[in-house]
């Protein structure tokens, strides 16, 4: 991918049309894999249709997931298996075995659901299938800058197409989560408040989309339908995700893995969608005027001051006072003792650990704020940040190795600290490197966001067992935490990419 050029160079760079760019050919690689999913997801929608439905579907079902629970070969099942399940949760199952693929704990349930549905029922959910195939396949187009400036009048076509089918696939999902409810939704009160954030998310976003597209601010239209693209890659990547660590972890129930799988999610669509709008940036030409640094409002200052001053508060009582889940109240309340357990083994009789860790997580806090908020010149600043928050995120990473891998007893395992840790030192290499760049600012918001997502662990724990609506059959079972995990993550995420929208970069570019 094309790094931006610095904001002092003010050359009108031409962009190159060839389709043999390799840029291109990447994109053309993920286009063919986001097509390929598409293909699945279309014949699953195609699979439930009423006129498709068999009552012996339900006896199938039970059948092979009696087998596969009793650890059966595909080969065995392959015949049931290929008339009572979609495609692609035979691929899933021929990739990491029959336990995984058709088990308990997994997609069985609400497969079984499905076919027990009204035809109007089965029909919405098929629609949503099939037309979020639709708005995969013509993203891949509608986000790809060579197509978009080589075939003009095609892009504002496909677009019209590509809306319509975001609307009606968008309210074809909420029918089905309103006559679905928790109990029938996969994975229960954490995927269905995942799809209800997705579902309403979408709906906004992609409203503002058509308001600054009728403003003739394209630079805002497109940011905006980069995170409506985000939302529909949700699926693939959440498939994606399961086959991989399917392969990786087959002894485990696909639900296990899903604890992963969920904190992770959200992640990897944003992340995604943040270098999309990179790549469809670089590709524009900059104006012929850099635009003027904005100084920070002081009511800003203020309130993100007061933000970080309470965060570093927590994390020296949260790691260094009283070290660990267990200490609190609310992680008490909301998390399984046996994930309380396995979080204490981490901190317990680590005195000197958990000193470190703590110097290494204020003094990035402290710092990050500091360049964002003041002076992004301060070059003893930037190295002291850089130091801590990669030293801080090592620490993270020790302790997701020693979590381990996702299970019942600690839920997700490793997954939130691996994330969190990988996160804050990958945005912080590339901060370093990019130093002379357009994109450090960028990158710098979400290296100095993931600092506090340790704090906001805590916090998101506070905030579900304050709300009190997470029914005790799902605390029970691990749903607390990984709606706090996946929180915590989400939150600084969501915080760099919207704030791209606007950045000085993004403004320096005539995006069209």
């Amino acid at each position: 991918m094309t790094i931006p050029s610095t904001l002092s160079d003010r050359r009108i760079r031409p962009v190159t049309a060839s389709l043999f760019r390799r840029q291109n050919l990447i994109w053309i690689a993920i286009g063919l894999a986001l097509s390929f999913y598409a293909y699945l997801a279309a014949q699953s929608g195609w699979h439930n249709l009423p006129f498709n439905s068999d009552p012996q579907r339900i006896e199938l079902l039970d059948k092979v997931q009696r087998l596969s629970n009793e650890g059966a070969p595909y080969s065995a099942v392959a015949k049931d298996a290929q008339e009572a399940f979609p495609v692609w949760n035979n691929i899933m199952a021929w990739i990491a075995g029959t336990h995984y693929g058709f088990g308990t704990n997994g997609v069985t349930e609400p497969t079984r659901f499905y076919a027990t549905m009204t035809a109007v029922q089965k029909s919405a959910l098929s629609t949503h299938m099939i037309l979020g195939s639709a708005c995969i396949v013509l993203g891949v187009f509608q986000f790809w800058p060579w197509f978009r400036r080589t075939y003009r009048r095609v892009h504002r076509a496909l677009g019209v197409l590509y809306i319509l089918c975001a609307f009606t696939m968008v309210f074809a999902s909420m029918y089905h989560l309103i006559h679905t409810g928790i109990e029938n939704t996969y994975q229960g009160f954490t995927f269905y408040i995942q799809l209800w954030f997705l579902v309403i998310s979408t709906l906004v976003t992609q409203t503002l989309a058509l308001y600054f597209l009728a403003k003739r601010n394209i630079s805002l239209h497109f940011s905006f339908q980069s995170y409506t693209y985000a939302a529909f890659l949700s699926a693939p990547l959440q498939r994606y995700d399961w086959f991989t660590f399917g392969w990786f972890y087959p002894h485990l129930s696909q639900g296990e893995v899903n604890n992963l799988v969920n904190i992770m999610g959200f992640w990897e669509c944003l992340l995604m969608a943040y270098l999309i709008l990179v790549w469809n940036r670089a590709a524009s030409p900059l104006r012929p005027k850099a635009p003027e640094k904005a100084a920070t409002p002081k009511g800003k200052q203020v309130v993100i001051s007061v933000f970080a001053g309470v965060g570093i508060l927590t994390a020296v009582a949260q790691y260094l006072l009283f070290p660990g889940l267990g200490s609190w109240t609310a992680p008490r309340a909301i998390v399984p003792a046996s994930t309380i357990a396995a979080d204490a083994l981490l901190f317990d009789g680590k005195s000197l650990q958990n000193v470190i860790f703590t110097l290494a997580l204020v003094s990035a806090m402290i710092c990050g704020t500091w360049l964002m908020l003041f002076d992004t010149t301060a070059r003893r600043v930037r190295k002291t940040f850089y130091v801590s928050a990669i030293v801080a995120g090592l620490f993270q990473l020790s302790w997701g190795w020693q979590l381990g891998e996702p299970n019942m007893r600690v839920i997700s395992g490793g997954g939130f600290y691996m994330l969190s840790g990988l996160s804050i030192i990958g945005f912080t290499l590339g901060a370093i490197f990019l130093e002379i760049s357009g994109l450090w600012e960028e990158i710098m918001v979400l290296a100095v966001n993931f600092a506090f997502v340790p704090v906001l662990l805590l916090w998101m724990h506070a905030i579900w067992y304050m709300l009190d609506v997470i029914p005790q059959h799902y605390l029970d079972v691990g749903h607390g935490y990984i709606l706090a995990a996946g929180g915590a993550i989400l939150f600084p995420m969501f915080n760099g990419f919207f704030g791209s929208f606007t950045s000085a970069e993004t403004r320096a570019r005539a995006i069209y």
